[in-house]
């Protein structure tokens, strides 16, 4: 029996008013996408799953508005699940300029329950419900139609599997009394920040080592033309430039024109072939000239960057402050083992040297859920001086 597949505007809207109407407690929500060559995931299909009901939306053949979704997505009375649900949120996202709240994730769900630190959703409803998720269409172009009975079944059981897997997790949670644990996590899926990606901040997602701040400066500044151009290409970033060729120019002197063109054409870069190289030679040359200018400008971006080198490479900590960091260390990593979840969701690093330096009880390692966790191991830091 081939699952409910909406296709109609109409279909849609009454669909999602059946949904609403049948006041469900939550609603189970993925979708299929592919991103492979483009600046944002280009939508497939919607599955969602009610105690009630399941569909699969399909918004391909005719181009459907999914503005009827948003009621449900907004309501603060209907819990959305996902399982890691960071793509399927920034999908709603670039649709709607809006996320969907208040959800439940049953991936960060299991992670506090000791469960296993990103545990894949075929793991899951296996350990959980005892079912073998059928893999064979995990693969599937989900852009290309027709869809078989087989790749439409694959899409709905993603969401058929986590209204069991819901319940479950959420009792469990409940009675472990982890609910609560899980809510900072969720917070970060469902703010803005998270998917609003600053142009001038993009660098700092480009893995590198330097140490001068002309490198930075550099970086800086051709990953924000990448940025804007990739966007407004709908490219995928690293199809249209490298990070490899922008970390070559950062740590090369000027290169003439040509031997800058050679460079790109040894890799397969989309700025030559969409005619964007003399616009991104113009920004390059700018660039370097940049961290050559004396004035008030070149003197400002120098601050700039000196301030951002401080903050990647932090100084040495004293050797006393070592210490406790060393002994904070080896207390959170017991009580993470103890509990069963990754000592990261209790304290980053950040966290561990910013407490050991300075002991606040105010601290975030001692706030919320995390207060009542510690068994009074933290007292011997405030009886110390720092």
């Amino acid at each position: 029996m081939l699952p409910k597949i909406i296709t109609t505007q109409q279909d849609l809207e009454e669909i999602c008013q059946s949904f609403l109407n049948n006041s469900p407690e939550f609603i189970c929500i993925d979708t299929e996408f592919v991103r492979q060559t483009t600046y944002w995931p280009e939508l497939g299909l919607i599955q969602m799953a009610s105690a009630k009901d399941a569909v699969v939306i399909d918004p391909i053949p005719n181009n459907l508005s999914l503005s009827p979704l948003l009621p449900i997505l907004r309501h603060q009375g209907i819990v959305k699940v996902f399982h890691s649900g960071r793509q399927d949120m920034e999908i709603f996202w670039m649709k709607f300029n809006e996320l969907p709240s208040p959800i439940f994730d049953t991936q960060i769900a299991a992670t506090f329950l000791g469960l296993g630190a990103g545990m894949g959703y075929e793991r899951l409803v296996d350990s959980l419900l005892g079912i073998s998720v059928d893999k064979s269409s995990q693969h599937t172009d989900w852009l290309k139609r027709p869809l078989s009975k087989e790749q439409l079944k694959y899409a709905l059981n993603d969401v058929l599997y986590m209204r069991q897997l819901y319940p479950v997790l959420l009792q469990q949670l409940i009675e472990k009394g982890r609910f609560e644990w899980m809510q900072d996590e969720l917070a970060i899926l469902t703010a803005d920040e998270t998917y609003s990606i600053k142009t001038e901040d993009i660098w700092k997602r480009v893995k590198h080592q330097f140490r001068g701040w002309q490198e930075l400066s550099l970086l800086k500044d051709l990953c924000a033309w990448r940025e804007e151009q990739a966007r407004k290409q709908g490219l995928n970033r690293t199809s249209l430039l490298e990070d490899k060729i922008i970390l070559t120019l950062c740590q090369s002197p000027l290169l003439p024109k040509s031997e800058c063109e050679d460079l790109f054409k040894k890799g397969r870069q989309l700025v030559l072939k969409r005619k964007l190289f003399d616009e991104f030679f113009f920004v390059y040359e700018k660039a370097c000239h940049l961290t050559q200018d004396e004035g008030e400008m070149g003197h400002a971006r120098h601050l700039e960057m000196k301030a951002a080198l401080k903050k990647i490479y932090p100084k040495t900590l004293p050797e006393d402050i070592k210490a406790r960091v060393s002994k904070l260390k080896d207390i959170l990593n017991g009580r993470a083992n103890e509990l069963g979840i990754p000592s990261h969701l209790i304290a980053g690093r950040s966290d561990i040297e910013s407490f050991s330096t300075l002991p606040l009880r105010s601290h975030k390692i001692l706030s919320g859920w995390r207060k009542e966790i510690w068994n009074g191991q933290l007292e011997m830091f405030f009886d110390e001086k720092p």
